[in-house]
């Protein structure tokens, strides 16, 4: 490979098939970590009680790494369901998290020897994939990858509002990476999203109060994946809208909405969920939902809560 650091480390991310690839210099948050606080003390995270913990890690990464150098952002693509499925777009395959991890892995393998011989010290990294107090999609903004939507997604000059973020943190020196004349701000990103907020004026729930203001408690996304209870008929909090996993209204919404090249692990139960009726979620046993099911993103919230939410 030729060229600087941070031009092989791309060309590296891309034939992995990352869709895009940043950098940015570690060091604490500004105005994402003030809408964080605000976030938390309005009480707008419902019965997410972690993402009020580690809160100086989220704020901070080189406290997750205990060093300092440079963020590693990689952007993951995903497809779009058929319209009316119930389930998210992201939870059609393998468990996202997994995956996208085993190919941050596979980049750190082939990436190590030149970060190592550029930096002239041993290789520290650590790999997050929306696991852990990082606060991914402002470090994707950081990187120059895209923009915050009034959703409050992370939307990707690439590859649309429908993407996923894998980080790196590394010991390596920003400088040695050599790319803010080569990438940073690289694609001219927008300061917002233009403002059409489709997206609030299709949120059914009214969760989305303002631009890029969201009311957790709600959210049928919330109810759908993180929330635990069990509603009795007629309880919900909500109307599901026909939601079983996650939802999607105010991602149809937007401009930014395209169909991407999507790895063929996250949607390996595409047509398998999207030929599910609501009886049959309700008639699923046991077994079926191993068989299927075993190692998605489906398995945060359960079989029971998936018939639940029906």
């Amino acid at each position: 490979m030729e060229g600087t650091l941070f031009s092989q480390l791309t060309d590296l991310a891309l034939g992995l098939g990352f869709a895009d690839f940043g950098a940015a210099r570690m060091q604490p948050l500004g105005e994402p970590a003030r809408r964080l606080d605000s976030y938390l003390e309005e009480g707008r995270n419902a019965g997410m009680e972690y993402m009020g913990r580690n809160v100086d890690k989220r704020k901070d990464p080189s406290l997750l790494l205990e060093a300092s150098g440079s963020v590693l952002c990689f952007v993951v693509p995903y497809g779009k369901a058929r319209t009316g499925t119930p389930v998210a777009s992201f939870a059609l395959g393998l468990d996202y998290h997994k995956v996208i991890k085993d190919r941050l892995y596979m980049f750190l393998e082939k990436a190590a020897p030149m970060m190592e011989a550029a930096s002239g010290t041993a290789l520290r990294a650590r790999v997050f994939v929306d696991s852990a107090p990082v606060m991914d999609r402002a470090w994707a903004v950081e990187c120059g990858l895209g923009f915050f939507g009034c959703n409050n997604f992370f939307i990707s000059t690439v590859a649309g509002i429908r993407c996923l973020i894998g980080i790196i943190l590394c010991n390596v020196d920003f400088k040695l990476l050599d790319c803010m004349d080569l990438r940073w701000k690289k694609h001219d990103v927008l300061l917002d999203c233009g403002m059409c907020c489709n997206c609030v004026k299709h949120c059914p729930t009214g969760a989305l109060k303002a631009p890029y203001t969201l009311d957790a408690e709600r959210c049928i996304s919330y109810h759908t994946v993180e929330n635990r209870e069990l509603y009795a008929p007629g309880s919900r909090p909500v109307d599901y809208s026909g939601w079983i996993f996650g939802c999607e209204e105010c991602m149809r919404a937007c401009p930014w909405d395209r169909e991407n090249e999507v790895w063929p692990e996250l949607v390996c139960n595409k047509e398998y969920i999207e030929s599910l009726t609501a009886e049959d979620w309700q008639n699923m046993s046991e077994d079926e939902w191993e068989k299927h099911f075993s190692g998605t993103a489906l398995t945060r919230a359960g079989l029971q809560k998936i018939k639940n939410n029906c």
